[in-house]
């Protein structure tokens, strides 16, 4: 149980320098994006691998080694940083589908009431 608490904590760490680090933030929306779009669910661990990828070969994240330097260092390995990103693009991914669904219903009934 200790383990999974402290797996949790280094994941929103690593998070927490990803979104830092503003790619994070872009990968986040871009899960946003597929949401409101409807876009198929195994979109997310395709833009999960490839952020991942990405931020591992060519993201410089020396500057925030001071920060959080056990997320840092789990950062170094790239299968941590899908994980990470996978995390990321599923939040983002639920987000955006609610978000299109709360503003239908909410547009919807704001339609009713005016007439």
């Amino acid at each position: 149980m200790l383990k999974l608490l402290r797996f949790i904590g280094l994941v929103s760490q690593s998070i927490f320098l990803q979104f830092v680090q503003l790619f994070g933030l872009v990968a986040f929306a871009a899960a946003v994006a597929l949401g409101w779009f409807r876009l198929p669910s195994w979109w997310v661990p395709l833009l999960a691998v490839g952020c991942g990828v990405v931020s591992d070969k060519f993201m410089d994240q020396s500057a925030l080694t001071s920060l959080l330097e056990k997320a840092h260092n789990a950062n170094q390995r790239g299968g941590f940083l899908i994980v990470v990103y996978f995390v990321i693009c599923a939040v983002g991914y639920v987000a955006g589908a609610y978000g299109r669904h709360y503003l239908r219903d909410k547009g919807f009934a704001a339609a009713e009431s005016k007439k």
